[in-house]
């Protein structure tokens, strides 16, 4: 039967190339008459598209965004402005890092982070629409049930917006808010962040009876029970963290955030261990249903062998043998892998403008880029060794070596380390014998960009460098608000195919992901990892079980063809947390991730305490270039933090309308 709702095509699914359901024909303005919204299918569908229409997209995780994007975290820097400009107006991420977010200003004038009122909106349309599905006389009973789902789903994730965005809101429930009454009927409430997220779990729940284990081919962006359940896990995996549990984060950050009208704590102070125990069990419905896996790709002639010390690992998913990682983890993101084809994509949308659009802030200077969008230092040392080692304690057989430039301080050979990428002769020592995910997600200087769609032979194989004057890096003169600031970007989303300047220059289509099945083997054992007691959910007891914790942490590593963590490592729940962070970090770089993961662990403050360093890119030569050194530019030497940025700020014309409605901490005006 087909399906009449095509939720995700207006907000933020996989967008179907074969129709266009962007155009605004397809759903209702505001001012429709409400009695014409359910005389047919069609009126009701066009209204139900015309509010997915105003969610903000996740995947606009670089400029140009409603959202903090990776630029708000230390995963993505950027010099933030154009030529003219005076601040970062294309990086609202940025403004919030230097402190020139306020609860007036949010932003620039086009893109900024008030999106408080239009997720409302969506909230109310969805209220509108409920009570009113079963008067639509060309539905049958399966498209109803299947439409009230999708509403309600619809409605849980603008709440999901409102919670990871500002925290605690504003609960209507199922009422539909007047336009036009008088000012004592807007005298509500923020609701509390642990009332908050037991609604739109719920709501989620509830879609999820209702919703498609899986959807066909045709509609592969429409949200799943799958979807429904994992958002929820995600949520509260939050709701169990730190800053919101009870924890020191909770009591420094939001020990006097309280409501006006009774003092009542928006954030628990108070340490919910079962919180774990929540988060673990939603993880493991969705486990269960076994429609998902992580995706793998065997290993050929052309993948890197494994080091001599993991020769002898079982195959996959019992170890990192017989598989080539670079593909595995590289082909979800490029574009390589279809969606219908990838059974780790639990929900997420075809990137279109979102991702292929923002490929200048990574794409080199003068070849369709600026690679304005740096990754610092950090990130980059985070990345293990091939054989999973840090850098700090590398073996002799994959060594680290990072000491001045010289020429003997470079590779000797090409390097093939799977079929589409080869480490070329002459790259720095420093990013040899890196595991599989650094070469998937980091451009460094001496990378090798292969452009291979351009039939022009000076466009294609480049080798990038960033120093000052290099041919495609850094070129701080002509190009003062885009330029590199580390010598490094994140060319996860690149597929070697990918070009944007030269005869036949094209891109493959990417997917978003909104939320893949790694995530959740991290949710479920990182909720198992801080479990201090036993709690029972349904007919099952959750506890800090070590063995289910390694067995779905290891699939994460395996699939990295590393080696899986230890009995040692997992002693400790808080030796295993750093563990965890480090791998969420690198597993999920540029995935939407970071901003709120630091934060939600309470770790925020303590990293934005530690300088920002990358390469010189000031260096003119190479001898220079390969010292880090703390990145010298007014949008870091401005970077600050303060204890307010923990939360968005609710926009002063909203509590204008609306005087009982406390502001979030830090943000009073």
């Amino acid at each position: 039967m087909k399906k009449i709702f095509i939720f995700l095509t207006v907000c933020m699914s996989v967008w179907m190339t074969s129709c266009d359901y962007l155009n605004v024909d397809d759903y209702f303005e505001d001012t429709f008459k409400e009695d014409s919204i359910f005389a047919n299918k069609r009126n009701i569908q066009r209204y139900f598209n015309g509010a997915a229409a105003m969610l903000p997209v996740e995947g606009r995780i670089w400029q140009a965004s409603n959202v903090p994007g990776v630029t708000a975290t230390d995963e993505g820097i950027s010099c933030g402005s154009r030529p003219t400009g005076i601040f970062p107006m294309d990086f609202p991420g940025t403004l919030l890092t230097i402190d020139q977010i306020s609860s007036s200003v949010m932003g620039s004038f086009v893109y900024d982070l008030n999106i408080w009122p239009t997720l409302y909106k969506i909230i109310r349309k969805v209220n509108v629409l409920l009570p009113h599905i079963d008067e639509v006389p060309d539905m049958s009973a399966f498209d109803k049930i299947e439409l009230r789902s999708q509403a309600r789903f619809l409605r849980a994730y603008a709440y999901y917006w409102l919670i990871q965005s500002y925290g605690p809101c504003i609960l209507v429930g199922d009422e539909i808010l007047s336009t036009n009454a008088s000012p004592d009927y807007y005298a509500v409430e923020r609701n509390t962040f642990d009332e908050c997220v037991e609604y739109v779990c719920k709501e989620l729940e509830e879609a999820a009876n209702g919703l498609e284990l899986k959807q066909p081919n045709d509609l592969l962006g429409r949200p799943t029970k799958g979807a429904a359940l994992a958002l929820a896990a995600r949520l509260r995996l939050w709701a169990a963290s730190p800053l919101y549990n009870g924890g020191a984060a909770a009591r420094k950050y939001f020990g006097n955030f309280t409501r006006k009208s009774d003092g009542a704590n928006y954030i628990s102070q108070t340490y919910d261990d079962s919180k774990w125990a929540k988060a673990a069990a939603l993880a493991k419905r969705v486990m269960e249903l076994g429609v998902y896996s992580l995706y793998t790709v065997p290993a050929d002639q052309y993948t890197r062998p494994l080091p001599a010390e993991l020769q002898s690992a079982s195959n996959y998913p019992d170890g990192p043998g017989g598989i080539d990682p670079f593909k595995s983890y590289s082909d979800i993101f490029t574009g390589q892998l279809k969606d219908s084809q990838n059974p780790e994509l639990i929900w997420g949308r075809n990137g279109g403008g979102e991702l292929n659009g923002n490929f200048d802030d990574v794409f080199p200077t003068g070849l369709g880029g600026h690679s304005d969008v740096a990754v610092p230092q950090r990130i980059i040392d985070a990345y293990y060794m091939a054989d999973g080692r840090s850098i700090e304690n590398a073996s002799t057989a994959c060594p680290y070596e990072a000491r001045p430039y010289d020429n003997s301080c470079v590779v000797n050979t090409d390097e093939i380390i799977s079929e589409n990428y080869t480490l070329k002769n002459g790259t720095y020592k420093a990013y040899a014998n890196r595991e599989a995910r650094f070469y998937a997600s980091i451009g460094f200087s001496g990378c090798l960009w292969p452009f291979e769609s351009t039939t022009e032979s000076s466009k294609r194989n480049i080798i990038v460098k960033y120093h000052d004057g290099a041919d495609y890096g850094k070129n701080r003169a002509e190009q003062p608000g885009y330029y590199n600031l580390t010598g490094y970007v994140c060319k996860k989303y690149v597929h070697y195919r990918d070009a944007k300047v030269g005869e036949g220059a094209r891109t493959e289509t990417k997917t978003f992901p909104i939320i893949r099945y790694a995530e959740v083997l991290m949710i479920y054992a990182e909720a198992l990892n801080n479990l201090q007691g036993s709690h029972t959910i349904g007919s099952e007891t959750f506890t800090r079980d070590t063995e289910k914790i390694k067995k779905a942490f290891n699939l994460i590593r395996y699939r990295a063809g590393l080696p899986g963590v230890t009995d040692t490592q997992l002693a400790s729940a808080e030796t295993f947390n750093q563990i965890l962070q480090r791998e969420k970090m690198i597993e999920f770089i540029h995935e939407n991730h970071r901003y709120y993961d630091v934060r939600r662990w309470g770790i925020l403050e303590d990293l934005e305490k530690q300088p920002l360093t990358g390469m010189n890119v000031e260096a003119k030569e190479w001898t220079g270039f390969y010292a880090p050194v703390i990145i010298n530019h007014r949008i870091i030497r401005e970077r600050v933090f303060k204890p307010k940025m923990m939360l968005l700020p609710i926009h002063h014309d909203e509590l204008r309308k609306v005087p009982s409605l406390d502001q979030n901490p830090g943000w009073e005006e």
